[in-house]
């Protein structure tokens, strides 16, 4: 079904949980950039290092918003995962692990976050993983024919719209932001991060991202096109857009008292990006699933207690296995491109004296603790 309605409420409603994140806690909200390093922190034996006490608040909160989302709107939300083989789910989630490393950002990082910001990189990364996902669902739909497509159609309207729980919802996160802003900054550092996650899963829930169903459809352009999507992402922007230009002023600062902006590079490193882009792409389009809606869908799905509700909640476990391994290599390949790219013995300075050559070892002992941007 189209739902123009629900699907906007919802990015609104994602829109708002970014520019909350960006505005109070200068914090980029893409999730695959707050999942992994919160991951990587964990195996490190550093959990609070970094800022990981945020991260942890708002996936806690997102997975919140999934469930407020099941126990209020739990047909539409969260109807049955896709019936796909677990093959299919374990390689897909590995695309999208990878992808999401290596292109650094997934929808909510390079997508409601980057575009606003005029990133370089998210407008090229964004072309990219959405032209993977729409070839991919050509082809398992149409060209190798495994999902038994119809033919092509625009997907019903949904009429008069089922507007009662985003309407609420909608009503319910403004009043809780304008609160939480009025809080004495102890307590509004956690309540800040917690709120964000839960409007961003229960935006998730309003729009049908954690539908499967309803991703794919909009990916399907040979079949029944389904573009409530699109008003997911138009109004997500429409929110989040000011808050990033707003925060480009140099004079502006987040009400945190003792934070500023995330501003990641908006330039540089295409090649890297466009293959990552490309894998996330290629998992995405497989089964209809990205970091977001994986952390908001994986309990409700598990509680439905059927084998694709455990292939989506297992599909989940190996984004983030895939994730912390993708980060290691990476990371080991970055040391030693640094290492070849400094001199291998002590140079003589123009006035005779040897300068000594940085120890390269130490200089980049500590780059897996740098935090990773969800999107740059």
């Amino acid at each position: 079904m189209f739902t123009p309605v629900e699907s906007a409420i919802g990015g609104m409603l994602i829109g708002l949980s970014a520019a909350i994140s960006y505005l109070v806690d200068g914090r980029i909200a893409g999730v695959a950039g707050i999942l992994g390093p919160f991951l990587r922190g964990v195996t490190q034996c550093q959990p609070l290092k970094d800022g990981q006490l945020w991260k942890i608040l708002f996936l806690l909160g997102l997975v919140l918003g999934g469930m407020i989302a099941m126990a209020c709107n739990h047909d539409f939300s969260f109807p049955q995962a896709a019936p796909f083989h677990v093959v299919r789910y374990i390689a897909a989630a590995i695309f999208v692990g990878m992808g999401t490393r290596i292109g650094k950002g997934c929808t909510s990082g390079h997508g409601i976050c980057g575009l606003p910001r005029f990133s370089s990189r998210s407008w090229v990364a964004v072309p990219t993983f959405m032209g993977c996902a729409i070839g991919t669902v050509a082809l398992t739909r149409h060209a190798f024919k495994w999902d038994q497509p119809g033919p092509w159609a625009l997907a019903e309207l949904q009429w008069p719209p089922k507007w009662e729980f985003p309407v609420a919802s909608l009503v319910a996160c403004v009043l809780l932001t304008g609160l939480m802003i009025l809080l004495p900054m102890p307590i509004r550092s956690y309540a800040s991060p917690t709120l964000a996650g839960i409007i961003f899963g229960v935006g998730l829930g309003c729009a049908g991202m954690t539908s499967q169903a309803k991703v794919l459809d909009f990916l399907d352009f040979g079949g029944t096109w389904d573009p409530s999507l699109a008003f997911v992402m138009g109004c997500g922007i429409l929110v989040s857009g000011p808050a990033f230009l707003y925060a480009e002023r140099e004079a502006s600062k987040p009400l945190c008292s003792d934070c500023s902006y995330e501003k990641p590079p908006k330039h540089g490193n295409y090649p890297q990006l466009i293959f990552g882009a490309s894998l996330f792409g290629l998992g995405w389009g497989l089964i209809g699933i990205c970091p977001g809606p994986a952390i908001a869908g994986v309990v409700p799905y598990l509680v439905d207690g059927d084998g694709p509700g455990f292939s989506f909640a297992f599909s989940f476990l190996v984004i983030c296995i895939t994730w912390l391994i993708t980060d290691r290599v990476v990371v080991k390949l970055e040391k030693a491109a640094a290492a070849q790219a400094l001199p291998t013995a002590a140079q003589p300075a123009p006035d005779g004296k040897v300068e000594d050559v940085p120890d390269v070892k130490q200089e980049t002992e500590d780059e897996e603790n740098v935090v990773y941007e969800a999107q740059i």
